[in-house]
């Protein structure tokens, strides 16, 4: 374990001129090794040819019968955003029209920019607020546009760059978070004042709302339109990951108080009843509402009424995501992993479930909901089997296709099994194999998150598929306590001073995998990104001999530091604060760049990170590597030019990256003369 003088504080300082100086000869041998040869070449021009293909499905937004896409090509590497009829492109042959191509934006903005997105106001889908990043980092210029007229509104809602939150309230008026001055920021570099922006004024003429206090986590305003009554105004104070305060905007703007549980989630408001997510359970008037449940509360003028328990899971089930319609409520919960879609209606006797069409078994994501109607867009897909997109109407309960993608592998002889791995304090983590083969020879990796009630489903692995199973080798996605899978209390139980659980839990997988000859440590790579990174270098330095490689992405690994580096601060309720001495000591037995040992043989490692990464500090990735490099381990650093903590700001340099991490797992674990 490393004493308390840290040599490599100075890469904290991404303009020191060493750090500048190890960056640039760190990724250089990086491309060296990894992003050269036939092999890399034909990854990454195959992958850049399969993101171009046109027959992906176009995700879109539909605002009044209108397809609104984002789409790159070769010819607008940076993307355009484009229109078409909803029926053309339920036919199937969209007619697009191009509304704004983002690189003209660099011109305008004097910086090099990447779409972020695209809020439309829905009730008039002409006027939108534009968000474009700068480098792909979180912090972002705001432009508002007429895509009616094609052009910039002048004099409208223009806000510098920085990590403010602008929403739309109407057509005339904004809400704004502003996180372009210091004064208006909490020690999490997020915004912590409210204010309410007419259109023709200046910031100076705007409203204030409601200002948190500096040590808080960060403020958010918006409207909820209810199709069946009057919008409202909301506040979300959030002191912590996991703890917030809700307040309702009353006509005067002065902001009241919900007195909702501090730890609840509001997801949606329709029939002028709240929709709340309960994360620890909930005394009220005498009545209890338990823990993980969805519950419905009548909201009148800042006053909370009657409250419903709309559903409760059961242990093996959690709450995934809640859609509201025009008239319902979609819940699309996991059932020991697996995605399935319920429905609730409200009448006379409240609210009562509704019975749906029968969906294929996979991973379900709601990916539209056109306002005004009862219509949803649903993509379904598997480890083994594409994406297929499908329009629910869930008043007529009408499933139709839309769209299927492409396969990008041919799944021919590969299986799927679920299995269990017993952890150390006896609880079954269960995790998914996916391949041709099972066996102590086979190179297989090993996929983790295990972080922020996030959970890990099953879906297809295009490119993995292409690129590793098609060789025949396996993928295994490991579903560790810290995510959301079973609900509050599997994140809960890998939480704060208890988070090396999910160290614990990735390394009872891999214990099963190899007990059961499933896999073996030679040939198996462990890889995760940010608090993934973090639970996959932690058990590399627990236990190096159990992997043959470690692909670590956008990493934490100072866990000693992190609150003080880009949004830390903010994930204290995560992890623990290293100001209370007994966090301290459970951060510090966690943190990856405290447990490399001297003495210890390591095996080889990737790690990326993004100097454009506004939220993990590219430090955590630097000190890691160099630490690793100055204990003369195998150890490699890649750093692209852009891109964010999401990755690739261009179809070219996702598809570099991707080649690159395939060609290291290549050259380590599918390769018997490994580095």
């Amino acid at each position: 374990m490393m004493t308390n003088t840290d040599p490599f504080a100075y890469l904290e300082d991404l303009n020191d001129e060493r750090t500048l100086a190890l960056i640039q000869q760190a990724d250089a041998a990086t491309q060296v090794e990894f992003a050269t040869g036939a092999e890399y070449e034909a990854v990454r021009d195959d992958m850049v040819t399969i993101l171009r293909d046109e027959q992906q499905i176009p995700f879109c937004q539909e605002h009044r019968a209108r397809m609104y896409h984002f789409y790159q090509s070769a010819e607008f590497p940076k993307g355009v955003y484009r229109v078409c009829s909803a029926a053309s492109y339920r036919a199937g042959l969209p007619e697009w029209k191009i509304l704004f191509s983002v690189a003209d934006f660099d011109e305008l903005l004097g910086d090099d920019v990447y779409l972020q997105g695209v809020a439309h106001y829905v009730q008039a889908p002409e006027h939108v607020l534009i968000s474009l990043s700068a480098g792909g980092a979180d912090a972002a210029y705001t432009i508002e546009f007429n895509l009616n007229e094609g052009k910039v509104v002048e004099g409208g809602f223009h806000f510098p760059l920085s990590k403010s939150i602008i929403s739309w309230r109407d057509t005339e008026s904004v809400w704004i978070c502003p996180a372009w001055d210091e004064r208006q920021l909490t020690q999490a570099g997020y915004p912590r004042q409210v204010w309410l922006m007419q259109r023709g004024q200046t910031f100076a003429q705007a409203q204030p709302v409601l200002e948190m206090p500096a040590d808080g986590m960060m403020v958010n305003a918006w409207r909820y339109l209810d199709s069946q009554g009057a919008p409202i105004d909301l506040i979300e104070a959030a002191s912590g990951f996991y703890h917030k305060q809700y307040y309702q905007v009353m006509a005067d703007l002065s902001a009241k108080p919900l007195g909702l549980p501090d730890d609840c989630e509001l997801m949606g408001y329709l029939y002028g009843q709240l929709l709340v997510q309960l994360r620890s359970g909930w005394q009220r008037a005498n009545r209890s509402y338990p823990a993980g449940s969805l519950v419905a509360v009548k909201l009148h003028k800042g006053e909370l009424g009657a409250a419903e328990v709309i559903f409760q899971p059961k242990n093996t089930q959690a709450i995934e995501s809640i859609e509201t319609t025009r008239r319902f409520i979609l819940v699309s919960i996991l059932d020991n992993v697996s995605s399935r879609l319920l429905a609730w209606q409200f009448g006379s006797n409240g609210w009562q479930e509704v019975s749906l069409p029968n969906l294929p078994d996979g991973a379900l994501e709601i990916t539209d909901q056109p306002w005004g109607g009862d219509v949803v867009y649903l993509a379904i897909s598997s480890f083994l089997d594409p994406l297929t997109l499908y329009t629910l109407d869930v008043h007529l309960g009408e499933l139709c296709v839309m769209r299927r993608q492409p396969q990008q592998f041919d799944a021919a002889g590969m299986q799927v099994k679920q299995f269990s791995a017993a952890a150390s304090d006896g609880t079954f983590i269960p995790y998914f194999h996916v391949g041709k083969h099972m066996n102590k020879e086979m190179p297989t990796i090993v996929y983790v998150y295990g972080g922020f009630g996030m959970p890990q489903l099953p879906y297809y692995l295009g490119s993995i598929g292409r690129y590793w199973l098609a060789k025949g080798y396996a993928f295994v996605l490991a579903n560790i306590r810290g995510g959301g899978e079973f609900g509050p209390q599997w994140h809960e139980a890998a939480r704060g001073i208890h988070k090396h659980v999910s160290v614990d839990d990735l390394l009872a997988v891999l214990d099963d995998l190899y007990s059961h000859g499933r896999a073996s440590a030679m040939h198996t790579a462990i890889q995760g990104g940010s608090n993934g990174g973090l639970v996959v270098a932690a058990a590399f330095c627990r236990q190096p001999q159990c992997m043959g490689a470690m692909v670590c992405e956008v990493p934490l690994t100072d866990m000693l530091r992190y609150p003080y580096l880009s949004a830390g601060s903010s994930w204290v309720d995560e992890y623990g604060d290293p100001v209370d001495s007994v966090e301290k000591n459970a951060l510090l037995q966690l943190s990856p760049y405290h447990n490399l040992g001297k003495l210890q043989h390591y095996p080889p490692v990737l790690i990326t990170t993004n100097l454009y990464d506004d939220r993990v500090h590219p430090s955590h990735a630097l000190k890691f590597f160099a630490r690793l490099r100055s204990l003369r381990q195998p150890v490699w650093l890649a750093v692209p030019d852009t891109g964010g903590h999401a990755g690739g700001a261009t179809q070219e340099n996702t598809a570099a990256e991707l080649a690159l991490i395939m060609n290291f797992l290549y050259k380590t674990i599918a390769d018997d003369d490994s580095i």
